[in-house]
Parts: structure tokens; sequence; C-alpha cells
């Protein structure tokens, strides 16, 4: 990585609409600039450009940062060759742009493994065509996969004879332990062989398209496993992958969606009825480092998990674990379809496969029609666990359809009255009252095109507002270090103050945004896409009022008092649910640890 000076140097000498220009069309707007987002499928200029703090920032997908960190998403390339592009696009030179760029040195072995394997799967590809693998081309035109898939996917065959496979490769140079390294060798008493022998074989590949391993299908019923996997090997872990992303990465990002399925059969019948942003998990089970691929997609995942029980299980599962990242993502609701994507391809063609798959819906419906059709809640804890989930989110809802058909839902997958769950919606709760209603966030999906409701707690609207003016004031981050301190909610706020404190420590003067952007992609924490997206988002956002002492000091009264309101209710509620004053210095000390504890996790890991 190059030193923070060089970043910001180059960023001082370079205008972002300069850059941005040599990418989109750019028009003039007042004082800033637009362009149609690249981002997603943008139909109006939705990307904002401003040359006077040097950020841009996209109000529809959320997209944002400096003129490095476009040049980067857009090319899909390092930061390090981001920062030279801009550079060069600039005309800005500096000789620690070549003697300081970071040379990634490939190790030998690993080398000599990736050309071992990309002979074999030359030596696969060869094989769908030799007389013995008419029964292989057979049973991939009986499931639709004609010469063009096939190409596309690189699917091959392996011949029966496993043996002659590892000679071809030791012909080529590669020893009996290279082979055995890329995960196919099978060793029995008449010597080494192929896992994959006499099997229709689907080549799996890392994010950069070099082929790491093999899927292999059995051709007839002869009692064997459907499907054997080459072992996990120095090149791949199963859990790592994920099918077909190398061929999506750039059509997801331009598109703004990706489905995501379970097997490479659902992803090819996908792409044949024309929609080709599909990637596979080879599972149900959705991993950390999967997460962290999806996430690099930066578009709304479309969770298409098979509709038996286990598929919809996983679907369950992942909705957490995708929330955690920070992901959009919705959820194809199967209704009580159990058949796979293939399978309807094969029996109602390709339109009733794209109306199957475009029925989507948010997380919480998924999650409710979850209760109502695949999982009959038994205890009452049970019931009470759902309903304890969905109250929150049933009393965020205004007054109208969408409140009242959530309220019979609810009712229906709990067996609770109705109004029961209505007058319970409106009491209020410790936690609930923490996010109570200040003001309502309009915000564009890209998707659909329409207007998304958020409702921003008052706690939450004076920490945006103190981070508004922290990014334009070193008077306001002074202010906030020795009045305020610390943020608690549970947003990007508390990280993003804490990289402007440090920020304020090595930077003289007001902070330059630019400059706070290449600092926070310099720092080596793991969601800095998502810290900068949210910089930019604050720093453009006009409805704030401007900076003044009062709104300083208005924005410190409200944490300082919401803060104490949580105190008091805490304390209250436990009084009230012991019948003793001592629990109250219990709920102090647990409203202490639990402000404690959420400060250290959004504390930036330094890299």
């Amino acid at each position: 990585m190059y030193s923070q000076d060089l970043i910001e140097a180059v960023l001082k000498h370079c205008d972002i609409v300069t850059v941005i220009s040599a990418y989109l069309t750019v028009i003039k707007k007042g004082r800033n600039y637009v362009a149609l987002c690249p981002f997603h499928d943008d139909k109006n200029p939705s990307m904002q450009i401003s040359a006077e703090k040097q950020i841009y920032k996209c109000f529809a997908c959320g997209a944002g940062g400096n003129a490095i960190t476009f040049v980067r998403d857009h090319e899909k390339i390092s930061f390090a060759a981001a920062v030279r592009k801009v550079a060069q696009i600039c005309g800005y030179n500096d000789p620690r742009l070549v003697e300081d760029a970071p040379r990634v040195k490939k190790d030998p072995e690993i080398g000599k493994l990736e050309d071992c394997i990309n002979e074999l799967q030359n030596y696969y590809r060869y094989g769908l065509s030799i007389p013995e693998a008419e029964e292989a081309r057979n049973y991939l035109d009986s499931r639709g996969l004609g010469p063009e898939v096939q190409a596309k996917y690189g699917i091959g065959y392996a011949p029966m004879d496993g043996q002659k496979t590892i000679k071809f490769l030791q012909a080529k140079g590669f020893s009996l332990k290279n082979i055995d390294d890329i995960g196919i060798a099978l060793v029995r008493g008449e010597g080494t062989s192929d896992s994959s022998a006499g099997r229709v074989t689907f080549p799996v590949h890392n994010p950069y398209g070099q082929v790491i391993g093999f899927s292999a299908r059995r051709i007839r019923d002869d009692g064997t496993a459907k499907y054997v996997y080459s072992r996990d090997s120095r090149l791949s872990k199963k859990g790592d992958v994920i099918y077909n992303y190398h061929n999506v990465a750039t059509s997801a990002h331009h598109d703004g969606y990706c489905y995501v399925l379970e097997g490479f059969m659902d992803v090819m019948a996908l792409d044949r009825a024309g929609i080709p942003n599909a990637v596979a998990l080879m599972g149900t089970a959705l991993t950390k480092d999967q997460i962290n691929l999806l996430k690099r997609l930066r578009c709304e995942i479309r969770l298409c998990l098979d509709g038996d029980g286990p598929g919809q299980a996983a679907m369950m599962k992942a909705i957490p674990a995708l929330t955690r990242a920070g992901i959009k993502f919705r959820l194809v609701d199967y209704g009580n379809d159990t058949r796979d994507p293939d399978d309807i391809l094969r029996q109602e063609g390709a339109e009733a496969l794209k109306a199957k798959v475009n029925r989507l819906v948010e997380a919480v419906d998924f999650q409710l029609g979850y209760y109502l059709n695949n999982k009959k809640l038994e205890s009452a804890e049970d019931r009470q666990m759902v309903l304890r989930a969905f109250i929150p989110t049933l009393r965020s809802k205004p007054p109208g359809i969408e409140y009242e058909d959530m309220l019979v839902k609810l009712a229906t997958a709990t067996g609770y009255n109705a109004e029961a769950i209505r007058e319970l919606a409106r009491q209020t709760s410790v936690e609930d009252d923490v996010e109570a209603i200040e003001r309502v966030q309009l915000r564009m999906d890209p998707t659909s095109g329409q207007a998304v409701r958020r409702v921003i707690s008052r706690m939450e609207l004076a920490e945006r507002t103190m981070i508004h003016y922290m990014l334009q004031s070193r008077e306001a981050i002074d202010f906030f270090e020795k009045n305020v301190g610390s943020f608690t909610t549970e947003t990007l706020y508390p990280t993003i103050a804490e990289f402007l404190l440090e920020f304020k420590d090595n930077h003289p003067g007001d902070p330059n945004l630019s400059g706070v952007l290449a600092y926070i992609e310099g720092s080596g924490i793991e969601n800095a896409d998502a810290v900068e997206a949210a910089v930019s988002d604050v720093a453009l956002d006009e409805s704030l009022p401007p900076l003044s002492e009062r709104a300083l000091g208005d924005c410190a009264t409200v944490i300082r008092d919401e803060s104490l309101a949580i105190h008091q209710r805490m304390t209250a509620k436990r009084v009230i649910e012991t019948g003793s004053l001592e629990s109250g210095a219990e709920a102090n000390a647990e409203l202490a640890k639990r402000i404690r504890e959420r400060w250290a996790q959004r504390k930036p890991k330094k890299g």
C-alpha cells in the first residue's frame, strides 16, 4: 500500500469531476454535478459529485467515496492500481508511484498447481468430444445443456480410465504430488486414478476466473454418489468459493442484482431463461467468506435457495448473516412450490421460471411466510419468541394496509388474537424507546425505483448531525471530544467519529473530505467501503441545519438527554420487575456495560 501522504498528494492534485468524466457523462447542476450511477441500473442521474468537497455519492444505491475509490470500484482493480490510474488521468507525476508500487510475489508452487489444473480442464473439455463420451453428451442434451452452454461453463468429461488421466498429467511434467495437491487423485490397489473418472465435469473457479476444483456428476444411476467433488486443496476450500462468481462480477455491478442459488444446474437454468446474473453456493450453508464475496458485488442479492424444507430453513439462517453484513437483499417467495429452478425450467419453460424467481419479498415478509407455511409453531415459547421478534417491525409501520396485513399474518402464525397483538404493539418497551421516531428518511430503491421509508430515532439524528458538522470543522471535532465523547447507536457513526478524532490528531486545520476517505481506506478496517459510503452520505445531506454553536449544543443536549432517558427507563423497569431498589443499580451497570461493548465493537481494526 502507498503511504498516506502520497495518497493525499494524488487527491490534492486531482479533480474528481475530471476523473469521473473520463468514465461517465457528467452534467453540471447548480453547485454540483450529476451522472448516471454505474453501480446500479440507473434510469435518471442519481450520482451527485461535489467539486467543492471532492466526493461523490449515489442516493439510490448508496455508493460513495473519492476519486480513487470511484476508479477502484468502476474498473474493479486494487486500491493501489486506482491511485496510479487517478494520477495518470490528471497528469500528476510522482516517482513514488512507481518506486513504492506494491509488488505481489506469487508462490511458485501455487503457480505449478494452477498450471496442472488448467491442463486437466483442457483434458476434460477434449474428453467430451471422444467416442466414449457419447452417453455424456446425450445426458447433457437431455438437460438442455447444449454446446454453447458447455463452452461458457467449461463442462467436460473425465474418461472412464482414470489412470490415463494421471499419465496424461505426468506426461505434461507434473508429479504425483502435484496431482494429489489439486484434489483429484484417488489411490487404489492398482495405482493412482482420477476421482472424477466416467463422469461429466463442472469446473469451479475463484473470483478471478482461475479453475480451482471440479464437481463431477454421474451419467447413469449406478449406485454411486450423484456428485463427487475434488478434495479441498491449496487452491480452494469449498466454503471459500461461489460458483460462477467470476462470470457475474461485472454484470451484477451494472445491473444491480445477483441471484444466489444452491447448485450450478440452477445457475445454468436461470441463464438459459435469460437471467445471467446468478451464482451458486454449492450447498445451502452460507459461510463468512461467501458473504464477503457477495458484499463485494455491491448489488442487491436475491436469495433463491430450493423450495424444500432444508432450502427454506437455510434461507431463514442466511437472513441475519446478510443483515449483519449490511448487504441489501430480498428473497424469492416460492410459496409451496418445492421444485428447484432447473426442474421448473424443464417442466414449465423460461417464462414460468422468470415469473417464479421474480416473486421477491423483504426479509420480514419471508420470515412470516416461513412460519405460516413451513414451520408450525408448537410451543408457547416458540410463539412468544416469534411475536417478540416481529412486534418492533409491526410498530414501525404506519397505519394502513401494510400494517393490517402484517398484523393478520402475525396473528395467524402465532395463534394469538389480532387485537391483543395490536394492543401489545401500542405499548412501549425500553429498547423500543431508544428507536423513538424523530424523522422519516426517504431513499430511492435502485431496483424498484420507489421511495423507501426509513425512520430515524432522535438519538441517531443527533449523531448524524454531529458527524455532519465534524466533517466540516475541526472546532466541531474538538466540541465532540470535550462535550460528547462517544456515540452508542447501532450505526456506523461511532466508527466515523473515532476516525475523525484520529484524523484530527494527524492533520492540521479543518478536515478534507477526500483525505478522510483515503485515511479510512488505508486503515485496514474490514468494512471500509460501508464507512466511506456513510461518510459521503452524511457529508452531502443538505437537509441538516447549518453548523453553528447553537446547533452543536442542541446535538449534545439530545445525546445526553436520550442516554439519560434510557438509563432511567432501564432502572425503573428493573425495579418494577423485581420490586427491589438494588436492581436499579444492576440496571445502571448493565447499561454501562452495553455501551462499552458497543463502543468496543465499533473501534476500527488497524491493518
